[in-house]
């Protein structure tokens, strides 16, 4: 009976701060730095694709937010959200619909699902489902309604990545600008075919919302190479010297394996799995070194013309010139038409081929 008499008392000591259960609760709320609605939202709205969130989604967290008492009673100034700011919106499906930009109520509640999936709100639902607040001492003190709490724990996260995207997106603005002005002088070079088709689809890469730094920045050395191109024989990789016998690339009218040949295959053998996804009995013809032959069509004849395309490629994706040369010696002409094939390929998703080729090798 004591016991019982104990835990009324220790229940009632906590129900100034928590009188109800599953309500969201100024003192539940989670610690976070003071941070502002108008910089919180523009960082959710920058960070948008990283968090999973669409247009319609910012809508209706714009619309929550509307209602957080963020306004100083006196001078209706806007205040920062802070922890001691109830992050529980009590305000009714209608309400929020009506500053949803007039969505429905049925897709209101699809758009909660969906945050709520994410990890970005919580509902909390009374019993008989309706949002409403909770007060003490003719104050609010917590609610039931949709609690933005989980996304202001990561606020701090969110401004962070906001930033690093703001970064990338002025870089890329500032290298496609460079390449902008590289197209106006490669105009005026006497090109191959094949380059000056390649140069005619620049524009529509450069359009691409999905186009990436790691793409624009291979696109701009390789423009820089036609621009200004390294014509020093001096500074060939020295592999070709250690090659006993000239290494043609393959050809597609003919299924023999030379010597040298199965010298590049001991070679492509230790590529990680990744990056071997053509075997040396794979690549029987030209064509099939898709990424390397959409940007070199015509087939190298000699073995100084594989080179110089490895370079030039090499280039384009910003291989230093110790790299290529490292990689002739250990994996041959072939081995390496065949990684810059696999990188060129997946050039979104490597941030550095540099060092990416340096550990297949």
């Amino acid at each position: 009976m004591n016991h019982t008499s104990t835990t009324v008392r220790v229940g009632a000591k906590q129900a100034c701060a928590l009188p109800f259960a599953g309500m969201g609760a100024i003192a539940a709320q989670p610690f976070f730095k003071p941070i502002t609605r108008r910089a919180l939202l523009a960082a959710v709205n920058t960070a948008a694709k990283d968090l999973g969130l669409r247009s319609s989604n910012l809508v209706v967290l714009d619309a929550l937010f509307s209602f957080l008492a963020c306004r100083d009673p006196q001078t209706q100034s806007e205040r920062p959200i802070t922890p001691l700011t109830l992050l529980t919106v009590y305000a009714s499906n209608d309400r929020l619909c009506e500053r949803s930009k007039g969505l429905t109520d049925r897709q209101l509640r699809r758009h909660f699902d969906k945050l709520e999936s994410l990890g970005l709100i919580t509902r909390r639902d009374s019993n008989n489902g309706k949002r409403f607040p909770i007060k003490e001492g003719g104050h609010v003190i917590g609610a039931y309604g949709i609690d933005l709490s989980p996304l202001l724990s990561r606020a701090e996260e969110i401004v962070e990545l906001a930033e690093k995207r703001e970064a990338e997106q002025q870089e890329l603005r500032g290298l496609k600008a460079r390449i902008g002005k590289l197209l106006g002088l490669c105009g005026d070079l006497s090109l191959p075919t094949h380059v000056t088709e390649r140069l005619l689809g620049v524009r529509n890469i450069l359009r691409r919302a999905t186009t990436s730094v790691t793409e624009i920045r291979a696109l701009l050395n390789w423009m820089q190479g036609l621009v200004a191109p390294d014509d020093q024989p001096a500074e060939q990789p020295t592999a070709v010297e250690s090659t006993p016998k000239p290494t043609p690339c393959p050809r597609s009218n003919t299924n023999k394996t030379t010597a040298t040949d199965g010298q590049n295959v001991r070679h492509i053998e230790p590529l990680k799995s990744d990056t071997q996804k053509k075997s040396r009995s794979e690549v029987k013809r030209w064509s099939d070194l898709k990424s390397v032959s959409a940007f070199f069509p015509e087939e190298p004849q000699t073995q100084d013309a594989a080179i110089t395309i490895i370079r030039s490629l090499g280039h384009m994706l910003g291989v230093t010139k110790e790299t290529l040369a490292s990689g002739l010696q250990k994996a041959g002409i072939l081995g390496m038409l065949v990684r810059l094939d696999t990188i060129t390929e997946k050039c979104a998703e490597i941030a550095n081929p540099d060092r990416y080729l340096r550990h297949t090798l």
